[in-house]
C-alpha cells in the first residue's frame, strides 16, 4: 500500500481504540485494502498487513461485544464483517434450540446450497416438505426453490 493507505489504516486503527462503539467503514474497505497491497514491496506489504490485522482483530471483538448485548450493526460496515455477525448469531441461536418456523414445499431437486448468510440448505428433493427457520425460509421463497405451505 502506499503510504497514504498505509496512513487510512493507521487513523482507522486509532480510532476504532479510542471507542467501543463500532465505527463505519466502506463496505469494500478490506478489499481495496488487499488489493492495493498487492501492489507494494514485501516489507511495505508486511507493515501494512500487520496493521489491517490488528485493525480487523479489534472490530472483530467489537462484534462479538455487539452480539453478546444483541445489539444491532452500524450501517456501513465491511461485508465480511457482516456475514461474519450473521454467521455467529446463527450458530449462537442453533445452540439455543432455534426454533422451526416455516414449513415449505420444496419445487425441484436442490442439492445442497450454501447461502450468503453462511448457512447451508439441502439437499432437497422436488415435493418434498420441510420445516425450516426464518433465514431458511426466506432464502427458498426469495430464490423460488420451494413455496410456503
Amino acid at each position: 500500500m502506499a503510504d497514504n493507505e498505509a496512513e487510512i489504516i493507521y487513523a482507522k486503527l486509532a480510532e476504532e481504540r479510542k471507542t467501543g462503539e463500532l465505527l463505519q467503514l466502506p463496505g469494500d474497505f478490506y478489499k481495496k485494502a488487499e488489493i492495493i497491497a498487492t501492489k507494494e514491496n514485501e516489507q511495505t506489504k508486511s507493515n501494512n498487513d500487520k496493521l489491517l490485522n490488528t485493525l480487523k482483530a479489534k472490530r472483530i471483538q467489537k462484534l462479538l461485544i455487539y452480539i453478546a448485548y444483541d445489539r444491532q450493526l452500524p450501517q456501513n460496515i465491511p461485508e465480511e464483517e457482516k456475514t461474519l455477525y450473521k454467521r455467529i448469531k446463527g450458530v449462537l441461536e442453533d445452540s439455543e434450540g432455534h426454533e422451526v418456523s416455516a414449513r415449505i414445499r420444496i419445487l425441484a431437486d436442490i442439492p445442497e446450497i450454501a447461502t450468503s448468510y453462511g448457512g447451508k440448505i439441502g439437499p432437497y428433493k422436488a415435493n418434498e416438505e420441510v420445516e425450516v427457520d426464518d433465514e431458511e425460509a426466506e432464502f427458498i421463497l426469495k430464490n423460488n426453490i420451494g413455496k410456503r405451505i
